[in-house]
């Protein structure tokens, strides 16, 4: 039953991350997160009812992003019957969820595009000292993600050591990128409150407007938005390049949808 009381402690853990961030989230939101009914949550938490392996797939995807962490809880469940894996098959399958592993960890970690754009600047320098210093992290994590950087084929060592980025694009499932973006947005909400607290206003701009708008011009929005994006992009991206910033923009309903009659 070691798989049951895995879930069980993943789903109350989880829930209480929200919940110090939210106190007034409550378990009827949590369970129509997962996708199940709240009596049946209650009771899965409380270990009252066991769980198929189905039913803990279609939880934790939406529960955790991670197709890693995701992986190992499963794996803790009785396998379904099929036919065995060759070990070509086996090789495949390991390797498919290291990649997407990897993959999710780019999109949804905000190190590895930061250290995408920093290898723009013009004093660039290939040292993990360096980097962890100017990007603010260890380089224990430099390391990690110049490692996932090179799996994924972003960027490359020359013969010399030096690193250079790669053209080389990444494809992902849409369930993929879903869940990263997710991730993502979340983290990006804890650099802006950090960015606020630590840094001086001539280092930063944030601005908000309240307006009431017509619902159905939001394609439009989003269309013009993306422009802004692109020609900010432009602009900034010439030049003597020697920071790296990210640009976050929300737009997003402050009433609950109306009811139609």
């Amino acid at each position: 039953m070691k798989e049951q009381l895995a879930l069980q402690q993943t789903l109350r853990k989880k829930l209480y991350e929200i919940q110090l961030a939210n106190p007034r989230f409550s378990l009827r939101a949590y369970s129509k997160r997962i996708g199940i009914n709240a009596g049946a949550l209650s009771l899965i938490m409380n270990g009252k009812r066991t769980v198929s392996k189905d039913l803990a797939e279609r939880i934790t995807l939406k529960l955790i992003p991670d197709p890693q962490e995701r992986a190992d809880l499963l794996s803790l469940f009785p396998e379904k019957r099929r036919m065995e894996l060759t070990v070509e098959e086996a090789v495949y399958e390991a390797r498919y969820l290291a990649l997407s592993a990897a993959q999710f960890r780019m999109i949804a970690e905000w190190e590895h595009y930061a250290l995408l754009s920093l290898m723009n600047c013009s004093d660039f320098q290939s040292d993990q000292e360096w980097i962890a210093r100017r990007l603010g992290v260890s380089t224990h994590r430099v390391s990690e993600v110049m490692s996932r950087l090179l799996e994924l084929g972003l960027i490359r060592r020359t013969d010399d050591g030096a690193l250079l980025r790669d053209t080389k694009s990444v494809r992902t499932s849409d369930d993929i990128v879903d869940l990263s973006l997710r991730k993502c947005y979340e983290e990006n909400l804890d650099l802006a409150k950090n960015a606020l607290n630590e840094r001086e206003i001539d280092e930063r701009d944030f601005s908000t407007i309240t307006m009431a708008i017509d619902p159905s011009k939001m394609a439009i929005a989003k269309e013009r938005i993306r422009r802004f994006q692109d020609e900010l992009s432009d602009l900034m991206e010439t030049g003597n390049r020697s920071e790296v910033y990210r640009l976050s923009m929300q737009l997003f309903p402050l009433t609950q949808k109306r009811k139609e009659n």
